[in-house]
């Protein structure tokens, strides 16, 4: 046992926290389904879902400042890139599937014409979480400047805030905004969006999509406002601002993010190509 944690950097205590991290979203998510399930405390079971949400989000952040603390302070890392696939698969795969379908599976009431589909969506973000990831250790020698896909966390984001503008949109613009009327149960008018937002991003990861690692500047400013505003969307929740302002600043808050998570996914390959040229001009893997 003294030789594992002799091999231990710093930032691998920050990877394994982040794993740490991931295992509660799911155990909270596991109470939340059971809240829902039995119905004698959906309000509870809310907030349980809205912690999920921010022990995943409180992993990002523990990703994006791990890599940072490894160079400056860990000069040997036998464990890191090992624990780095492991965390990431729990924390920005598995998590964020469990938490789309157990928020929009219906509790069993649905039609297996909707249970279906989410259910191989959710599977197909973690299968493409692996894939991303094994992509990633395998480009590890290098070094590129940007990404080959989206980044896990990246989908984790998406997911999240993709989950919460739909959760709270009945009591942020009221029930009958868009409503999809097929399918028993009782559910959010844009639930549908899961599915397709689940297929991009899961998509994105394994894609050939150049987008920059934001180290500097306006844009990495941009990144940590956008996950300060999931934070505090979830945070709004969490507090039982659930109805009234509480809802539609979350709504906001969710919305605002989406625009950012999309802006980076559009405008990278053009940033990408600005800073570092058209693809074929970079050296062959």
């Amino acid at each position: 046992m003294k030789t594992t944690f002799r091999l231990m950097g710093i930032a691998d205590w920050v990877t394994l926290g982040n794993g740490i991290l991931g295992t509660l979203s799911i155990l909270f998510l596991i109470l939340a389904f059971d809240g829902f399930a039995s119905t004698d405390d959906s309000h509870l079971s809310e907030i349980y879902i809205w912690l999920a949400m921010l022990f995943i989000l409180l992993s990002v952040i523990g990703d994006a400042i791990d890599g940072p603390i490894a160079r400056r302070y860990s000069k040997r890392r036998y464990l890191g890139s090992y624990l780095d696939l492991m965390s990431d698969s729990l924390s920005f795969g598995v998590a964020p599937a469990l938490l789309v379908f157990g928020m929009f599976s219906r509790w069993g009431e649905a039609a297996p014409f909707w249970t279906i589909p989410l259910a191989l969506a959710c599977c197909w973000i973690i299968v493409c979480t692996m894939l991303r990831l094994a992509r990633f250790q395998h480009e590890a020698d290098n070094e590129y400047p940007w990404f080959h896909g989206l980044a896990s966390p990246g989908n984790a984001l998406i997911l999240v805030a993709l989950s919460g503008l739909v959760w709270v949109q009945p009591e942020a613009l009221g029930p009958d905004l868009i409503e999809w009327r097929y399918g028993d149960g009782d559910h959010p008018a844009l639930d549908w969006l899961l599915l397709p937002g689940c297929l991009i991003s899961g998509s994105l990861m394994i894609s050939d999509r150049r987008l920059p690692k934001y180290k500097s500047g306006w844009k990495m400013m941009m990144m940590y406002s956008l996950m300060l505003l999931l934070l505090i969307a979830s945070t709004i929740q969490i507090m039982g601002f659930s109805t009234g302002t509480g809802s539609l600043v979350s709504f906001s808050l969710f919305l605002i993010s989406l625009v950012i998570i999309t802006f980076h996914v559009l405008m990278g390959p053009t940033i990408c190509e600005e800073i570092w040229g058209p693809i074929q001009d970079q050296p062959s893997e």
